[in-house]
C-alpha cells in the first residue's frame, strides 16, 4: 500500500518493497508536484492515481529509481558495465557521444523520457550548424622544433601525446583537429593560435553519425531496462536517418591485377601488407594485430586472435577481436604465402641490422622500419596517396577486404565459406554486404547454362541470326 506525505510544493509517495537480505526494509520513493491552478479535488484525485500508478510499477520491478536524471544513469552505466565489458574504442565513442547527448536530454528523468524526446534530438543533429568542429594548419616551422636528430619525431610524439602520423600531416601543412594542435603548440611553448591557423566548420552531422548516437543511446536504455529503471526503452521506436543502399566498393580482377603489378615498385614494407590485405580479406586492425606466431608458412594459415588499434591517450594499443566469429583459422593462397616469406626476409635484415635499436616487443609481422606496432592510419593515409598518383579507380583499404570477397563469390566459393574468412557472425551479413557480388555470380551461372541452347531449341537457336541479318539489312 503506498502512503502519501506532504513534502513542500509536492507530495511523497512511497511503496515498501518487503525486506532486504539483511532484514531492512525496502523503500522507493517518488516526487509529484501538482499543475498550477489545480482545485484541492482535482489534486487528491490525481494523488491517487499517481500512487496507484507508481506502486503498479514497483510490484512489477520496474522502478529501480525511475527518478533519476538521464545525465546521472549514463554514469552509472558507463561505470558499471561499460569500463568493464567494453572495448576501449566502444568506451571512447560512448564517452565522446554522450557529451552530446546529456546537453540535449541529460537533465531528463527516466521515467519521463519518451520517444518525441530522442526525436527531436535526432532531427536537431541533422540540423545546419549543429556540427561545430575547428581544424588548424600549422604555421610555424615545426620541422625545425622538432629537430633533425635520430629519435627526435619519437621523443617529440611522446612529449606532446600525439601520434607521429597527426604531426607528419601537421608538417605537411594538412589540417588537424585542435585538440592535437593545442597538444603540439603546448610542446613548443606557444599558444595555439600563434603556431597554427584555426578554421571553424559547421554542418549538419552525416546520417552515419546520428546513428551512432543513436546505438549509444539505444545501448544505455536496453541496461536501463534490464535493471529495472523503465519498463521500455524509448530509442527503440525512434526515427533514424536512412543510411541508403551503398555498394561496398571493390576493384575488378583485372585493377586488382595492375594494382598488385604497381605495387612492385614500391618499399617491400608497403607492399606487403596491401598485398597481404588483398590477398587475405582481413580487417586492417587484424592483419596490424597478427604475430609471427599466429602464422604456419608450412600449412598454410594463419590464426586472427586478437586485433592492433589506437586511441588519443593510449597509443598503439592490442585488443580482441570484434567477435567470437573473428577469431578464427584460415587457409592462406601460396601467393599469399610467397609474400609473407619475402617480407619475412626483409624484417629479419632490419632486426640484424638496427640490434638492441629493434623496437618489436611481441614478433608482430608488420611493423615500421624500426620493428614498432604500425599506426592505423599510416597504412589508410600511404594507400590513398597511393591511389591517388598511380591512376587507380578510388578506393580505400577497406576496398581490398571487399575485393577479396567479391572475387571468391565470383569464382563460385559458397558463401558460407566466404562468411568463415571474413569472420562474420551470420552467412546474412555477408549476404546483404556482397549482393552485387553474388547477383553477378547468379547471372554468369545462368550464363553457362546457354551451352545447351542448341539442343533445347534448335530451330530458335538458328533462326535469330537470320532474323539479325535481315534487319540489318532492311536497316
Amino acid at each position: 500500500m503506498a502512503t502519501i506525505q506532504k513534502q513542500g510544493r509536492g507530495y511523497k509517495i512511497t511503496v515498501s518493497q518487503g525486506r532486504d537480505y539483511t532484514g531492512k526494509k525496502i523503500r522507493k520513493y517518488m516526487t509529484w508536484v501538482p499543475e498550477p491552478g489545480m482545485t484541492e479535488r482535482q489534486i487528491k484525485k490525481e494523488l491517487e492515481r499517481q500512487a496507484v500508478l507508481f506502486e503498479e510499477k514497483v510490484s512489477s520491478g520496474a522502478t529501480a529509481n525511475g527518478s533519476m536524471r538521464f545525465a546521472d544513469f549514463a554514469e552509472k552505466f558507463m561505470q558499471e558495465y561499460a569500463k568493464l565489458y567494453l572495448k576501449p574504442k566502444t568506451i571512447a565513442t560512448y564517452t565522446d557521444n554522450l557529451r552530446r547527448i546529456n546537453q540535449a536530454i541529460g537533465h531528463i528523468r527516466l521515467c519521463d523520457l519518451r520517444t518525441g524526446h530522442i526525436n527531436s534530438f535526432y532531427r536537431n543533429l541533422q540540423e545546419s550548424g549543429v556540427r561545430s568542429r575547428t581544424t588548424a594548419v600549422c604555421k610555424i616551422d615545426l620541422a625545425a622544433q622538432i629537430g633533425t636528430q635520430r629519435g627526435a619525431m619519437t621523443a617529440f610524439s611522446k612529449r606532446a601525446g600525439v601520434s607521429r602520423a597527426t604531426i607528419n600531416q601537421a608538417l605537411r601543412g594538412q589540417p588537424i583537429n585542435q585538440e592535437s594542435a593545442d597538444a603540439i603548440a603546448q610542446a613548443v611553448g606557444l599558444k595555439t593560435n600563434k603556431a597554427f591557423t584555426l578554421t571553424t566548420h559547421s554542418e549538419p552531422l552525416a546520417p552515419a553519425s546520428v546513428i551512432s548516437y543513436h546505438r549509444t543511446l539505444s545501448s544505455i536504455l536496453t541496461h536501463a531496462v534490464k535493471w529495472g529503471y523503465i519498463q521500455i526503452n524509448p530509442a527503440d521506436a525512434a526515427e533514424k536517418p536512412s543510411l541508403g543502399q551503398h555498394e561496398a566498393p571493390y576493384l575488378e580482377e583485372a585493377d586488382a591485377r595492375r594494382l598488385l603489378e604497381l605495387l612492385q615498385d614500391e618499399p617491400i614494407r608497403w607492399r606487403a601488407i596491401i598485398t597481404f590485405d588483398l590477398l587475405s580479406g582481413l580487417r586492417r586492425q587484424e592483419f596490424l594485430g597478427l604475430r609471427w606466431q599466429d602464422v604456419d608458412l608450412d600449412q598454410h594459415t594463419i590464426t586472427v586472435r586478437q586485433t592492433s588499434n589506437y586511441l588519443p591517450g593510449m597509443g598503439v594499443y592490442v585488443s580482441t577481436t570484434k567477435s567470437a566469429s573473428s577469431t578464427r583459422p584460415l587457409l592462406l593462397s601460396t601467393a599469399a604465402v610467397m609474400m609473407l616469406l619475402e617480407y619475412q626476409r626483409w624484417q629479419d635484415e632490419q632486426r640484424h641490422k638496427l640490434g638492441d635499436a629493434w623496437e618489436d616487443q611481441d614478433g608482430r609481422v608488420f611493423t615500421t622500419d624500426t620493428g614498432a606496432p604500425i599506426f592505423p592510419d599510416s597504412v589508410t593515409q600511404w594507400f590513398s596517396k597511393f591511389i591517388a598518383r598511380s591512376g587507380m579507380p578510388k578506393v580505400t583499404i577497406h576496398s581490398l577486404r571487399h575485393t577479396y570477397a567479391s572475387l571468391m563469390i565470383a569464382d563460385g566459393a559458397p558463401l558460407v565459406v566466404v562468411s568463415k574468412q571474413l569472420g562474420h557472425a551470420q552467412t546474412s551479413t555477408t549476404a546483404n554486404i556482397y549482393a552485387h557480388a553474388i547477383a553477378s555470380a547468379q547471372a554468369k551461372a545462368m550464363q553457362t547454362l546457354d551451352r545447351f541452347n542448341d539442343l533445347v531449341s534448335p530451330e530458335q537457336a538458328t533462326e535469330k541470326p537470320l532474323e539479325g541479318k535481315k534487319k540489318a539489312a532492311g536497316g
